[in-house]
Order: C-alpha cells, then sequence, then structure tokens
C-alpha cells in the first residue's frame, strides 16, 4: 500500500470505506493479510476528492479483484486504532460482486464464508453488520 495523507472528519475521525460483498449463494467476501488468522471485510483509507461509495468501491477491487455494486448503506464502524490511538470511521455498504477481474493484491488473501463462518471469523465489532443485509 502507498502511503498518503489521511483524510479526516470534523471530528478527527480517518475517514475510510469498506463493502459487505454477498453473492447469491448468501456467502460473505472477506480477506486476511495474515495467512487467514484475522478475517475482517475489504475496506481501506479515502483519497483526496473520493466519494465514500468509491472508495469502497475502489478498496473492494483492489483487495479482492472483484467489481462490485453497491446495494445501500450500512451502519459506520468507528474505533480506536489499538496500535496509535487514531480514531477512525469506516463508511460501510451492501454490495453484490459484478465480476472477477484478477486475483487482487498479492498479500491479501480473500475467501467467501457462509453467513454462519462469518459470524464466526469476524470481530464481533464487524459481525453485527452481517445482521444489516437484509
Amino acid at each position: 500500500m502507498s502511503e498518503h495523507t489521511k483524510i479526516k472528519n470534523k471530528n478527527n475521525e480517518t475517514i475510510k470505506a469498506g463493502c459487505v460483498v454477498l453473492n447469491e449463494n448468501m456467502e460473505v467476501l472477506l480477506v486476511s493479510s495474515d495467512g487467514g488468522k484475522i478475517w475482517t471485510f475489504p475496506k481501506g483509507h479515502a483519497e483526496n476528492k473520493e466519494t465514500l461509495e468509491e472508495v469502497a468501491l475502489r478498496e473492494v477491487k483492489e483487495e479482492t479483484g472483484c467489481e462490485v455494486e453497491i446495494l445501500k448503506r450500512l451502519s459506520d464502524l468507528t474505533y480506536t486504532h489499538g496500535q496509535t490511538g487514531e480514531l477512525i470511521r469506516v463508511a460501510m455498504f451492501k454490495s453484490k460482486p459484478v465480476k472477477k477481474i484478477n486475483e487482487g493484491e498479492k498479500d491479501i488473501q480473500s475467501k467467501w464464508f457462509s453467513l454462519e463462518k462469518a459470524e464466526k471469523a469476524l470481530y464481533s465489532n464487524l459481525a453485527f453488520l452481517l445482521k444489516e443485509l437484509n
């Protein structure tokens, strides 16, 4: 990932966006950068002049190689980075896969999970988003 200036909101939260990608088999696409120990939704930092939707679409494509279509806005994730103390706000969107264009970033693994397995694989502060998919 290239280093860039972090975009912050008026509350000094770093702005990110991502997607909960749900396919027609009711499976969710998760990503891991540590060999499958920790799974999360594809998401990342906003760049200058991007809308939250553009950030989410770009990050999913970069991390997973999937182009997706946004269906609706979900709740934001808010947390404090454990090592830096940085306040973070992640705009999350429900989306569906449109097409796979490549394998995504080589140091990021992506995998489809059933909703039940996704709930177990995710931290509880992320898993609540699965309940918003209906």
